[in-house]
């Protein structure tokens, strides 16, 4: 499975993490601050989002890659299996 997020989508999910992270998360006011600051640093169509939308894609994938592929011992030597 492969996962592509496009950077609209990268950038929703920033704004959703981020605005639940300053809203909920106990933060102290530089860190509430901090977060906007990073989240102001990346507005849409910008280089900042454009890395964080390669970044994502690439940490997603090898996540996923790392959860449904798995090396295995069987009948004595090692094979690549899918869970």
């Amino acid at each position: 499975m492969i996962v592509m997020l496009e950077e609209p989508e990268a950038w929703s999910l920033m704004m959703l993490v981020s605005a639940v992270a300053v809203d909920n998360a106990d933060l102290s006011n530089e860190g509430k601050e901090a977060i906007r600051r990073w989240r102001s640093d990346r507005p849409e169509g910008s280089p900042g989002l454009a890395k964080l939308t390669d970044d994502l894609n690439k940490t997603l994938n090898a996540h996923i890659d790392a959860k449904f592929l798995r090396r295995v011992k069987s009948g004595g030597r090692y094979e690549t299996v899918k869970k």
